[in-house]
């Protein structure tokens, strides 16, 4: 019985050296893995350690930053959060069995799949998100309207993308509300809108399994944001693909990487364009953004099921990404956006002298200090402004709830 009882005994202290130890271990790994700068899964900026100090620890937001960090940098967080939506996907999945079982008329229409998540028009090899209403959003949108609003001699310019954020497809009158309120709120010299009227439209324009427009889509956005930038002279700027490059792989989006619905089965597909020579800074330092040049060439492409093709062949998502084309007689851009411009950011940069892309989301993190639309604009003589995104890109503040993108 003693000899029972000290096995126990023993067995309870590994146990707790255990559970005090796996922290340990874990932010241990970060030191010798070193911080991440990029999710290529999510196509995001990954949160760092932040510094600390008095002034944020008192206001909360030390804390805050930390909670993300330990989120993003522990070693296995990212299977921890793949395991949490599979649990979450498998009770979906049950009360849309249950659901159909009792009312097979919900078949059409809207399929519900995951949290926020659909098939539509039973198309299962196609996701799409539930449309929002955007209202709440109202005072995001007029905050940074206002701080684009009236800049001294610069012309402001915007480019709205329906997607199925938006658009209700079984109510495609539905998307002008909140693209209206944009418009109104900006006052931009120069406005567009990527339109989706109908459920065939946007299958032809985007992808099966992500909220991004696929490369058709791409193509025809930067085909509109040419004549909006340069009305005199669009079609001598405009670059148009070499050739079209279709990939042995199958591209599964955001949408099947949140939700773990594997269902997609279209190719990914690249353009490839021939570019003036520039150069390129990420932040501040020189590099290559994307790996276009390995998808064009169909060598070492990766092809694991759940590869972020968007993020990896045409760009992550940084807070400033700066193309210097060396021509000063064509001016500069000062490029907002969402990583909707990831695989048009070189062939809008090519029209101008020098392009600087921001993604609000990751600028304050990164720069210290929220963006100042005015003082950016002076420092770096920008002469076009353009806005260029979809309903989340005005009407979400992504800085604070952490972007899914």
């Amino acid at each position: 019985m003693r000899d029972g009882l000290q096995k126990k005994r023993f067995t309870a202290q590994w146990a707790i050296i255990a559970l005090f130890a796996l922290p340990l271990l874990l932010a241990g790994g970060i030191v010798l893995r070193g911080q991440r700068e990029l999710s290529e899964t999510e196509n995001r900026t990954l949160t760092r350690f932040p510094a600390f100090s008095w002034p944020a620890f008192v206001d909360g937001s030390f804390q805050d930053t930390l909670e993300d960090a330990l989120g993003d940098q522990l070693l296995f967080s990212g299977t921890v959060k793949e395991g949490v939506q599979d649990v979450r996907n498998a009770v979906t999945g049950l009360q849309r069995s249950l659901l159909y079982s009792a009312q097979p008329a919900l078949r059409s229409g809207y399929s519900p799949i995951a949290e926020g998540y659909c098939f539509y028009a039973g198309e299962e090899n196609r996701i799409v998100e539930v449309p929002q209403d955007y209202l709440d959003g109202q005072e995001h949108l007029d905050r940074l309207a206002a701080s684009f609003r009236d800049l001294p001699d610069v012309r402001l310019c915007l480019y709205f993308i329906e997607n199925s954020r938006v658009v209700d497809f079984d109510h495609p009158e539905t998307a002008d509300a909140p693209r209206t309120r944009v418009l109104e709120a900006f006052r931009p010299d120069a406005s567009d809108v990527f339109r989706v009227p109908d459920w065939e439209t946007y299958k032809k324009l985007f992808y099966q399994t992500d909220h991004h427009w696929n490369q058709e889509g791409a193509y025809l956005g930067y085909q509109a944001i040419c004549r909006l930038l340069h009305p005199e002279d669009w079609e001598t700027l405009l670059l148009k693909p070499e050739e079209t490059v279709t990939l042995p792989v199958v591209f599964q989006g955001s949408y099947a990487r949140q939700t773990h619905l594997l269902c997609a089965d279209e190719p990914f597909t690249v353009q490839r364009f021939e570019l003036p020579a520039h150069q390129t800074l990420i932040q501040g330092k020189r590099g290559t953004y994307g790996h276009r040049s390995l998808y064009e060439r169909g060598k070492k492409i990766p092809t694991d099921a759940l590869r972020n093709h968007y993020a990896y062949c045409f760009g992550g998502d940084y807070a400033l990404v700066e193309f210097d084309f060396n021509q000063p007689e064509r001016g500069n851009l000062l490029l907002v956006a969402s990583s909707y411009s990831n695989p048009i950011n070189e062939l809008i940069a090519a029209g101008y002298g020098h392009t600087w892309v921001v993604d609000l989301r990751y600028w304050e993190a990164w720069a210290g200090t929220p963006f100042d639309p005015a003082a950016f604009c002076a420092e770096h003589d920008v002469r076009d402004v353009l806005l260029l995104g979809d309903v989340n890109l005005f009407y979400v503040d992504e800085a604070e709830r952490g972007s899914e993108e």
